[in-house]
């Protein structure tokens, strides 16, 4: 018995184009962010977390679980973020054990700064390719990818 490819020829294709732009868009984004604001990505989603979160701010391990991140990346990376003044660490009030990440009122003013910029290489490098419904269609199959991933526990 002939053992079945691991991908049909269309599904290759498919693969590899999705390989490639992912990184093309992920390496243009990192790029345009390391330029423009000397930060990386992770950084700058680490920034826009806290700045959407009650009180700009999170517990450590809230923020690790959603930014999927290993707790000794995201302490690396807010150890940085302290440094340079716009995030700052806070003992919970009752958990001796519980750190707080906070946005600095420096770092929402330089998230602000950097925000319209971004977004501007977001629509460049993904929304401007695509029509609308082509773009939808990305949105609902990434969301697809998504909840299946998150639901099995990746």
């Amino acid at each position: 018995m002939q053992e079945r490819p691991w991908l049909s020829d269309d599904q290759l294709r498919a693969w590899v184009h999705y390989l490639g732009a992912h990184t093309l868009v992920q390496r243009a984004l990192e790029r345009h962010l390391h330029e423009a604001a000397g930060i990386s990505h992770a950084e700058y989603e680490i920034l826009t977390r806290l700045d959407g979160a009650p009180g700009r701010r999170m517990r450590m391990g809230e923020l690790a679980a959603v930014l999927f991140s290993p707790g000794s990346r995201l302490n690396y990376r807010i150890t940085r973020l302290a440094g340079l003044g716009w995030v700052r660490r806070e003992q919970h009030p009752t958990d001796r054990r519980g750190l707080y990440a906070v946005l600095t009122d420096e770092g929402a003013d330089f998230l602000r700064g950097v925000t319209p910029g971004y977004r501007q290489a977001v629509r460049r490098h993904v929304v401007a390719p695509l029509t609308d419904e082509e773009f939808a269609e990305l949105g609902r199959l990434s969301r697809k990818l998504f909840q299946h991933h998150l639901a099995r526990g990746d």
